[in-house]
């Protein structure tokens, strides 16, 4: 009996695939080696799935590797950019993933409606993560969860939005949510210094990953480290960059928060 291929994910693409809900039509956007459509559909998160890439390169190899496991009916191959060969109701999901976050939030202004007929986003930014995150909120996105990968001693941050409110109330109420985690905060008897902050936190950081993910710590730790150096750095220049250096004083400020929050549910 011929094996089917089953590939091998990355820390990356593994949290990707697992943070996506069940659904019928997946577009995944930037396919590349077809790896994240094709482990959608062999675990049955997605009934079926179009791979589209805007390079022939990548998606001849995204198809062979759709050949090799058997999926030629359930997964279709598109030379695409972005969302511009999906028609507007087409898929219930949509992943976008190892881009930058100018050339994704390109992608999604330029079919704004076809995103918002999804009911869910799938969103890994390889750059400007809060920038990120601000950018959907600020175009009609709910943010339902973030998380967090380490691959190779570096990070990666995957987000799960919706447009449609009746979606995103199920979501909360079936896992929680932004509105659960400050009950939470109160409840645990969290200072007005924290829930003062509670917006510029959740963007810069992710409320539910500075209060449920195992891994925040090493990463408040890496960037707190960082900005310091940073800091000490710009002050110690002839000619300061004044405003620069503010705005990391603040996100240092926020990552100490954060650090502080994170020890503080880990209790």
């Amino acid at each position: 009996m011929k094996k089917t291929f089953t590939p091998k994910l990355s820390p990356r693409l593994e949290g990707i695939v697992s943070l996506l809900p069940e659904c019928e039509k997946v577009a995944d956007i930037g396919c590349d080696h077809g790896y994240i459509s094709i482990s959608l559909v062999q675990r049955g998160i997605a009934k079926s799935a179009v791979a589209c890439d805007i390079k022939a390169g990548p998606l001849e190899f995204a198809k062979k590797n759709i050949e090799k496991a058997g999926l030629t009916k359930q997964i279709d191959i598109r030379l695409s950019p972005g969302l511009n060969k999906l028609s507007e109701d087409e898929a219930d999901a949509i992943v976008i993933a190892g881009m930058g976050m100018r050339t994704i939030a390109g992608i999604i202004l330029d079919d704004l409606v076809k995103a918002k007929n999804a009911d869910f986003l799938l969103i890994q930014a390889q750059s400007e993560i809060p920038e990120m995150r601000r950018f959907f909120v600020e175009n009609g996105f709910t943010l339902l969860a973030n998380k967090l990968m380490t691959e190779e001693d570096k990070y990666y941050f995957a987000m799960l939005l919706t447009s449609k409110e009746e979606i995103a109330d199920a979501y909360f109420k079936k896992n929680g949510g932004r509105k659960k985690l400050l009950e939470k905060l109160k409840e645990s008897g969290a200072g007005p210094e924290f829930t003062e902050f509670t917006e510029g936190l959740d963007e810069l950081f992710g409320l539910d990953l500075i209060t449920n993910d195992e891994n925040m710590k090493k990463y408040l730790g890496h960037v707190i480290f960082e900005w310091t150096e940073s800091i000490e750095k710009i002050s110690g220049a002839k000619k300061p960059d004044f405003e620069k250096l503010e705005e990391l004083k603040k996100k240092l400020s926020m990552a100490e928060l954060a650090l502080e929050l994170n020890t503080l549910f880990k209790k």
